[in-house]
């Protein structure tokens, strides 16, 4: 990596609203020889309705027309980012001869829209967002190897600095609740309860009465939002407040 690449990671610590986000992202785009660029996050506010923000330079009308079609569980860059957390190369000529007939549809539509080949890098966090980049090109080959060499490792630091920095500038109550700071003993109780134990059950591994116990989880449920202990396990555990210990 040069001291260039560097250059963009300093401007994305220093942006302070979307639209300078949004410049930095477009001006690396066009460094590394990209058309366009889009940065999506998913913030773990609820398993059913998660909130997603978008900082996006594909075309606007594309944009409406993927959210029309609810490309989102279509999309080969979302699916493959989902479950990695290396840097996707794809391109369209491979994505058309997918046996998946939506894939091929997807990726024949994208290309009308000038996507046709690109990278996309995935980040996943403790808190459980999940959050990637990509950078597309308009033409149809591949990335070729030289330039991959120079944009896949910046490309996935930069990501995560970028990711960073949007939940800096995006200080909407969404972004609060997904920092929501539980005490140890809460910590602990719902640790317990996440292994199905009760509050007596869990007053007597914790030697505490269940009258406190009971306390510490009303608490949990109230900072998390949720009615009841299944949504706070379930909550807790997406946003990853609650997790597998090392012993």
């Amino acid at each position: 990596m040069s001291i260039m690449d560097f250059d963009y990671i300093d401007a994305v610590m220093q942006a302070d609203s979307v639209e300078a986000l949004h410049e930095v992202c477009s001006d690396m785009c066009e460094a590394y020889q990209f058309d366009r660029f889009i940065y999506g996050a998913r913030i773990p506010t609820s398993f059913v309705k998660p909130y997603f923000i978008f900082i996006s330079g594909y075309p606007k009308e594309w944009r409406e027309h993927y959210s029309r079609n609810n490309y989102m569980i279509v999309d080969p860059t979302v699916e493959y980012c989902a479950h990695h957390v290396t840097p996707y190369h794809w391109d369209g000529e491979s994505l058309l001869s997918s046996p998946d007939a939506e894939v091929r549809r997807f990726m024949s539509e994208a290309r009308d829209f000038g996507i046709n080949s690109g990278l996309s890098f995935p980040l996943h966090t403790a808190q459980g967002d999940f959050a990637m980049l990509s950078f597309a090109s308009e033409g149809k080959c591949a990335v070729s190897v030289p330039r991959l060499k120079r944009v896949l490792p910046i490309g996935q630091l930069f990501t995560a600095y970028l990711h960073e920095a949007v939940r800096r500038v995006f200080s909407s109550d969404v972004l609060t609740l997904s920092q929501v700071d539980l005490t140890g003993r809460e910590k602990e109780c719902m640790l317990w309860v996440t292994e199905g134990k009760t509050a007596w059950e869990t007053s007597q591994i914790l030697s505490i009465s269940e009258r406190t116990v009971t306390f510490h989880l009303q608490n949990v449920q109230h900072k998390l939002g949720v009615n009841n202990r299944q949504q706070a396990v379930a909550r807790a555990v997406a946003m990853g407040i609650i997790k597998p210990q090392f012993g």
